[in-house]
Order: structure tokens, then sequence, then C-alpha cells
């Protein structure tokens, strides 16, 4: 079973949003009167969207499905959608800039959750807004299930180019990756040297470059992998581009396995995945060569990406650029030391101990 978890960094107006998992009495005497008791298999598969429209009026959607859909309002920030093919729960929410309706859905299958909901939301499409932010689908594997939690952002990253002296271009980079058939770039080094904040600057170019919402799919769980569902979330969602964080136990070469679920990845998303979408992973592994071979075939990898410590006249010149006053005594340092003592000037005016390596 999909289970599906909704988080909005928006303020939230309406009631609690409930799941189809804790559908009320009151919607369930409204279900078994459309379609008769529930058929378990029409529960199989859930998936939630959040839809930010441009409406005056609440009551004026339950007009707009209506027309089209067995809709049932529960109350003023509630109603239900009841078909024999799925179930859907609608929960509004509002702040002072837009209204919007979180869509929770069952049905029989992860393809026939997606084609319901695009149903859905074709029928509002003239009152969806597009802007520039980020909508974000993070992946976990918890209790041999899928879990889905879907949220929106705005990317805001001081992006310094001197952090990452080891790339000639960022910018020229970043477009040749974004431009190339081949869709998967791997950043490869150790904790705290940049990985995450390149990733941040990749997808704000992304988002600078779309017309409406980037589609972001998110994980740092590598149990994902395991996962039937999660190959089916690939093939039938929409979204531009994969990421995948401290991603390191099934990228080892020595897992050469056909059914291995990095071969299985790769597999499904070189048969299914338009050269436009981008899987980025990270890794704390250490060298390229410990990689699955898989991973670097020509045509499907773009890059293997090595990031490492910032040494000699690579920290004076990030000094000299984001933190004059900050004195270090040190051959070699990561950027997540850097900052740190750059935070700390406030509280010392020359910072003088060693960092380790």
């Amino acid at each position: 079973m999909l289970k599906n978890r909704v988080t909005n960094l928006m303020h939230i107006n309406s009631p609690s949003m409930a799941t189809l998992d804790t559908v009320s009495e009151y919607q369930r005497v409204f279900i078994n009167d459309a379609i008769g008791e529930v058929d378990k298999n029409l529960f199989k598969a859930k998936r939630t969207k959040t839809l930010k429209l441009k409406l005056e009026s609440l009551e004026y959607i339950w007009n707009i499905l209506e027309v089209e859909f067995n809709t049932y309002n529960i109350s003023k920030y509630k109603a239900v959608i009841i078909e024999e093919e799925f179930v859907a729960s609608l929960d509004w929410y509002y702040d002072s800039t837009h209204t919007g309706v979180v869509v929770n859905l069952s049905s029989s299958s992860v393809n026939g959750c997606w084609h319901y909901i695009q149903d859905i939301e074709n029928r509002l499409l003239e009152y969806i807004i597009k802007d520039k932010s980020v909508s974000y689908t993070i992946l976990q594997h918890e209790n041999g299930e899928l879990q889905e939690t879907n949220y929106q952002d705005v990317i805001d990253v001081a992006f310094n180019p001197l952090a990452v002296p080891f790339i000639e271009d960022v910018d020229a980079y970043i477009e040749a990756f974004l431009d190339a058939k081949a869709p998967v770039l791997i950043l490869q080094g150790a904790a705290g040297t940049g990985k995450t904040t390149f990733v941040k600057q990749i997808l704000k170019t992304m988002q600078v470059n779309k017309r409406d919402e980037l589609q972001v799919t998110y994980s740092f769980d590598e149990n994902v992998f395991y996962s039937s569902e999660f190959y089916k979330q690939l093939i039938f969602d929409d979204y531009d581009v994969q990421v995948y964080e401290d991603i390191n136990q099934v990228l080892y070469k020595n897992q050469e396995d056909e059914l291995d679920p990095i071969n299985k990845f790769l597999s499904v998303t070189d048969g299914f995945i338009s050269k436009y979408k981008k899987i980025i992973i990270t890794t704390n592994i250490e060298s390229k060569s410990q990689l699955n071979p898989a991973l670097l075939r020509p045509g499907r990898c773009f890059d293997v990406l090595e990031f490492r410590n910032l040494e000699g006249v690579e920290i004076d010149n990030l000094c000299d650029s984001c933190a004059q006053d900050l004195i270090l005594q040190t051959e070699s340092i990561s950027l997540s030391e850097f900052f740190a003592k750059k935070d700390g000037m406030k509280h010392s005016s020359m910072i003088s101990n060693r960092v380790g390596f």
C-alpha cells in the first residue's frame, strides 16, 4: 500500500487535512451509499496533490467538479468525489494571496491514481496558479511501504563559485548538464564539502528556466530502491528532476546482478524517462572506481564530479570574497567548517585554532 502524508509550508486555516486512511464515518456513509460496500482494492494505491488556485469563492469549485464527477459536500472546507474507479477527498485551505485544495485520492493502482488526479487537475486548469515555486515529493521506505510527503518551497541559496574552485565555470557546467542527453550527474565527496549546496544551485537554475512550478522527486533513503511502488512512481509521476542524497550501498560496483536495485533503477529510467528529466545523486563513496559501472555508461552519466576540501590559496580567495576578517591557520578546510568559522566571527575577532582533516 502506498501511504501519503502532506506537509504544506503555507499557513493553513482550514480544519486538519485527513487522508483517506482516516475518512470520517460521515464520509463513509456517502461512499457506501454511492458504490456500496467499499472494495479494499479501491484503496490499494493512494496519491496526494496540492493545487494552488485563483478563486474568490470556495463554492464555485463544487459547481465545476459536479459537472464531471459525483461530488458530495461534507462541509464548507471539505468534499468527497466518489466514482466506481476512485474516491477522492478534497480539503480546502486559503491564505492572503490564494485559495488551494489538497486532493487525497485512492484507486486500485498507482497508474490509476495519477490518471484520476490529472483528470481533476485538468478540470481546474484555468484556475491553477503557475509560479516559480518548487514542489517536492519526498520518498521514504518504512515498514515495507513507500511513504510520500509533499510540500512547496522557493529555493533561496546564496551560491559562491569560489566555494567550488574545481569547477572552472559553474553556470556553464550546470547549463551543459541540463542540455545534455545523459541524465545522470553524480556528486562524490565527503560530508560538508558542498554537494547539497551545489544541488540547490542546479535546482535554482532549473527553477529560473521553467515557466511554472519545478517538480522535484527527492529521497535520502536508499531503501526506496527496493520498493516496487517506487518504480511505478518513476514511470507515472510528472517531475523534472530526481535527487537522491547520501546514497552509498546501492551504488557499489560489486552488485552486478540484473535484479540489483541500481540496475533495475537504471533500466526503468533508460526506458521511460525523458532526456529532459535529470537525475542527481550525491554519495560519500571515496573513489569513482568503486561505483557500479552501469552508472557510468556513456550516454547515461553526464559526469562524476568530485567534491573536496578547499586548500591553500582557495581558502584565501573565499575569505577575500565573503569573510575578509576571518583568519584561518590551516592548509585544508571543508565548506561546512569554513562557514561555521565565518558564522562564529561575531564571538571572536580572530580564529587561530587549527582545523583538522
